[in-house]
């Protein structure tokens, strides 16, 4: 199977995998955004429909007294596009389907898969004809199998090329693989093919199904004089009629108006009884209410997406639901609307604000493309110049990654462009610096750096972490190659000089516990006192800054006896918070304090060390990674200096070194914090 091949089989099977949804998107009744006709107004066609004239488009406002003017074309179109009752009756049993497992689920369990056990799996799962339970696994083993034949193709092209080949004569062998998958391929289709076909077959009997309910209705209607069992009958039909499911779309309009015909012949009958009338009314007004009620709590729905499918629900509802007295239509409709209207601007402004951040991604990265390919430009005649020129490439990269994705449409194609361009320069350094060999000095290099981080935990009194720390620079040590003999027993003997320093020291310090925690103890016990006793001056800030000194006191005192860890630090929070009580803190200070809480309820944990170490490894590598996007941004904002939106794009990345410098701050605290506390061995 050629590249050609492979692509075309990846546009074909994508149409196949959406063809149920396409399906889906011309028949599914939707709330539009511009929709502003009331449901309850008729909608009466500007033709005769074969058995009756046609009336209101729901029932949810019969039965009224005055007949409503003719819709023109455009807005029976309308309401046609915008979801109104036709298309009601078209939606598709799949539609309401909510996928057992997501895409990221299924990529996951499948991405060690190989070439043959993808190829195989897939075989498995076209087995099953369930073609809606399938279509997602079969879509992500498709594409899985589809990118690692190209990678196959490129592979032998490659060969052939460097073998001498022309590429105008390079003629792939269609391996056993391919054509197993394509022959998954070809059961899936079919089975995708006999779905549809069960789908408009299940449609035509629902066709027959409601014309025979019609059948039913305009017999009643004629004939039916005692109203009690007209009102019962009438209401076992329009059940049947909500439980039967969507029809072909082309009979879909006549089929309504006809249904809705009977049914307000029905309510004509009705109305002779003023009794029966007025409870429906009543009963259809509190179920509009609860419905309004409803729509008008979605607004306090975080998801917009799921907000908007329920809204959709309700109105499909509404349309079911009879008429309501005449005074209280038109103030019911309008409080609906008004719900459903700021429904939908919430929407729209969530995809318009996605839209307009995706579009400045992409304007960055056209400016990083244009860079990029400006650099790769300059001759590199020796390392010092293709290093440099590769240190900016790297720079470009860094402040790619902290981008976002550009629109769909053009996100792959400037990812092409710009990873084309550092490919291609990279490329050309590799073959550069393959001449060169120095591994000797690259390790020797390494074990410098060893050795230096060696000379500095050597100094520290953190025993436990300092301790594994070193342990695992000596594992890195060994996992080093050889250095030249010149340079290999002095850098050997620099490395082991920190580490028996460093042991020697906590042996000296282990020594000595016993006597030092017991006099940390008494230390503890009078801090706790004179906190107790500390009187606070009119000053708020001093004497906050009074209950940070006796915090760093505690912190810089060291361990007491483990039997006693539980009681002086309870004793030590209880005086603590009478005292933060007293000042009556600021909300930061309390999230502060309550962080140092957390810290100490942590040192309380018989897993005190592992559990500190995973919270500052974790605080760390986020702060790490702040500093060094803030970085990458401040650095590079003059890529965009000569850029088409120069202004928006400065301003948009200021945004996100302010807010980022917000958040260093906060976790600079919270390392301090830690750090400030005493952990025991």
């Amino acid at each position: 199977m050629e590249e050609k091949d492979l692509l075309r089989t990846e546009n074909d099977e994508n149409q196949d995998l959406n063809a149920t949804a396409g399906t889906s998107e011309e028949v599914q009744p939707t709330v539009n955004e511009e929709t502003t006709e009331q449901p309850a107004e008729p909608a009466v066609a500007t033709e005769e429909p074969a058995q009756a004239p046609a009336v209101e488009e729901t029932a949810v406002e019969a039965p009224a007294a005055e007949v409503a003017e003719p819709q023109s074309a455009e807005a029976m179109m309308a309401e046609i596009e915008t979801g109104n009752a036709e298309t009601a009756e078209t939606e598709t049993e799949e539609e309401n389907e909510t996928p057992a497992e997501s895409i990221e689920q299924i990529e996951a369990e499948y991405k060690d898969l190989n070439l043959d056990e993808a190829v195989e799996e897939l075989h498995r799962i076209v087995a099953d004809p369930d073609y809606n339970k399938i279509k997602q696994r079969v879509g992500v083993l498709r594409s899985k199998v589809i990118a690692m034949l190209k990678e196959i193709r490129k592979e032998q092209l490659e060969k052939f090329l460097a073998e001498g080949g022309d590429k105008n004569a390079f003629e792939p062998e269609k391996s056993d693989v391919e054509n197993k998958f394509d022959n998954a391929l070809h059961i899936f289709k079919n089975n995708k093919n006999k779905f549809l076909e069960n789908i408009e077959a299940e449609k035509q009997r629902n066709l027959e199904a409601k014309n025979a309910i019609i059948e039913e209705l305009r017999v009643l209607v004629e004939n039916e004089n005692n109203l009690k069992t007209l009102n019962d009958k009438f209401k076992e039909l329009q059940e049947k009629w909500k439980n039967v499911g969507p029809v072909p779309q082309n009979e879909s309009n006549n089929l309504w108006q006809n249904y809705h015909f009977y049914v307000e012949k029905f309510f004509d009958i009705l109305r002779i009884n003023k009794e029966l009338k007025t409870l429906d009314l009543k009963k259809n007004l509190e179920q509009k209410i609860k419905l309004c009620e409803q729509a008008e709590s979605l607004l306090l729905n975080d998801s917009i997406n799921q907000s908007f499918k329920e809204l959709q629900d309700l109105h499909n509802e509404w349309k079911e639901i009879g008429p309501v007295p005449e005074d209280k239509k038109e103030e019911l409709w309008e409080r609906f609307k008004n719900a459903s209207d700021q429904i939908n601007q919430r929407r729209r402004e969530h995809y318009d604000q996605i839209y307009a951040e995706q579009q400045n991604n992409y304007n960055a990265k056209v400016v990083l493309c244009e860079k990029a390919e400006e650099f790769t430009a300059q001759p590199s005649e020796n390392a010092k110049e293709f290093n440099a020129i590769s240190d900016q490439l790297t720079e470009l990269l860094k402040v790619w990654k902290t981008l976002g994705a550009a629109p769909p449409k053009v996100n792959e194609e400037i990812w092409t462009r710009f990873k084309g361009t550092l490919d291609k320069f990279f490329e050309k350094k590799k073959e550069f610096f393959g001449k060169i060999k120095d591994e000797q000095q690259t390790n020797y290099n390494m074990k410098v750096d060893l050795a230096i981080r060696a000379e500095a935990i050597a100094k520290r009194t953190d025993w436990r972490a300092a301790t594994d720390e070193i342990i695992q620079l000596q594992k890195e040590w060994k996992e080093i190659g050889a250095t030249s003999r010149k340079h290999s027993e002095a850098i050997w003997k620099r490395f082991r000089g920190a580490c028996d320093q460093f042991f020697e020291a906590k042996a000296n310090y282990f020594n000595n516990a016993q006597e030092i925690e017991a006099e940390n103890l008494k230390k503890k016990e009078d801090l706790i006192e004179r906190i107790k006793n500390h009187e606070f001056g009119a000053d708020r800030n001093e004497n906050l800054e009074a209950i940070k000194a006796y915090q760093r006191e505690w912190t810089e005192i060291g361990f007491v006896p483990k039997k006693e860890t539980d009681r002086i630090y309870t004793a030590y929070r209880q005086a603590l918070d009478k005292r933060f009580a007293d000042l009556k803190m600021s909300a930061e200070d309390r999230r502060r304090d309550n962080y140092r809480s957390r810290i100490d309820n942590i040192l309380s944990d018989p897993n005190a060390d592992r559990l500190l170490d995973k919270e500052k490894r974790f605080l760390s590598n986020k702060l790490e990674q702040l500093k060094n996007d803030i970085s990458i941004w401040e650095n590079n904002l003059g890529f965009f200096a000569n850029s088409k939106n120069a202004d928006l794009l400065k301003a948009e990345f200021t945004k996100k070194i302010d807010a980022a410098n917000q958040e260093v701050k906060e976790l600079e605290y919270k390392i301090k914090t830690m750090n400030e506390k005493p952990k025991e061995e």
